[in-house]
């Protein structure tokens, strides 16, 4: 069950805007339908992204304006032609890039409203499909706890419930929802560990996904602990000196880069691999001065005794 007044009021105040990100899908309307009955339906502004990628798109847009005429909450669209960008940029993936645009209008949307949060529709089950993507691509413990309640600017006040009360809730209340067909290619492959290897899991547990949410819980406590050290290790300044770095232990010199490279990178530790960290202490401890170190938007300078960022 979803008590999203409750929620609210931990995060924001009565009169503060918070954008909902809204794909029509199922998920989303379940967010998006009790936002509406709620005490906070002044304060939401559904976002919509059009990629122009399917033929529903359009009908889906059409469908929360008609949405948005009949409940009068604030709503934001935005599209993109990604016609031959993956051409363009080769070495990322679709859904890599579509994200980008997406939060790239959720942002700007943010700064339009003076809003602190975006909120999303993810799940229990999308945690669980994050947690096996991440970890057969290669990450650490960010990318295993992925969608917490609350990270960066993103709220998610579903990362609880299962996509099975989600759908029974929907469809035994008749609410509207849209099926994006591209989520049953399974030549992508988040698809492919979705419908194939997650159901698998049943047939030898079936409380398997109680038995990963109270391990992902557990690793946001060991990651919560790391973060606190990292932050004071940091300071919350711009720059630390390269004596301090080398009496950190070697786990925790890793984790100040991988924290440095996120809020570098838009909340994202995507494209940091284990050679980039080992580059990175390399270039702290090399012998020049004066030097310069980029990684995407992370930046670095050696100047004598301090690394600035």
């Amino acid at each position: 069950m979803l008590d999203i007044s409750t929620f609210l009021n931990k995060y924001i105040s009565k009169d503060e805007k918070v954008l909902v990100a809204c794909s029509a899908g199922p998920d989303s309307m379940f967010l998006l339908y009790h936002l509406i009955e709620s005490e906070y339906k002044d304060n939401i502004v559904v976002c919509y992204f059009n990629h122009e990628t399917r033929p529903e798109c359009d009908e889906e847009q059409n469908f929360l304006w008609e949405l948005w005429e009949t409940h009068w909450f604030e709503v934001e669209f935005s599209h993109y032609n990604f016609d031959n960008i993956e051409d363009n940029t080769p070495s990322r993936s679709f859904e890599e890039l579509a994200r980008e645009k997406r939060y790239t209008f959720f942002r700007a949307m943010k700064r339009k409203y003076n809003a602190r949060y975006i909120m999303t529709g993810h799940h229990l089950d999308d945690r669980i499909e994050t947690f096996f993507f991440n970890l057969v691509r290669g990450t650490k413990l960010t990318g295993l706890i992925n969608m917490s309640e609350c990270s960066g600017d993103v709220l998610r006040p579903m990362v609880w419930i299962e996509k099975d009360y989600i759908q029974k809730y929907l469809d035994k209340n008749n609410l509207t929802y849209f099926i994006d067909s591209s989520n049953e290619d399974q030549n992508i492959t988040r698809n492919k560990i979705r419908l194939d290897i997650i159901p698998r899991f049943r047939s030898v547990n079936s409380s398997y996904k109680k038995n990963i949410s109270q391990l992902l819980s557990h690793l946001e406590e060991v990651k919560s602990h790391i973060d606190t050290e990292v932050k004071r290790f940091l300071a919350w300044n711009t720059y630390f000196e390269i004596e301090a770095f080398n009496s950190l232990s070697q786990l925790l010199q890793k984790e100040v880069i991988r924290y440095i490279y996120y809020i570098s990178n838009d909340s994202s530790t995507i494209g940091l691999s284990e050679s980039n960290i080992d580059e990175i202490i390399r270039f702290i401890n090399g012998k020049n001065n004066k030097t310069v170190k980029e990684i995407r938007d992370l930046k670095m300078e050696k100047d004598n005794t301090v690394i600035r960022y």
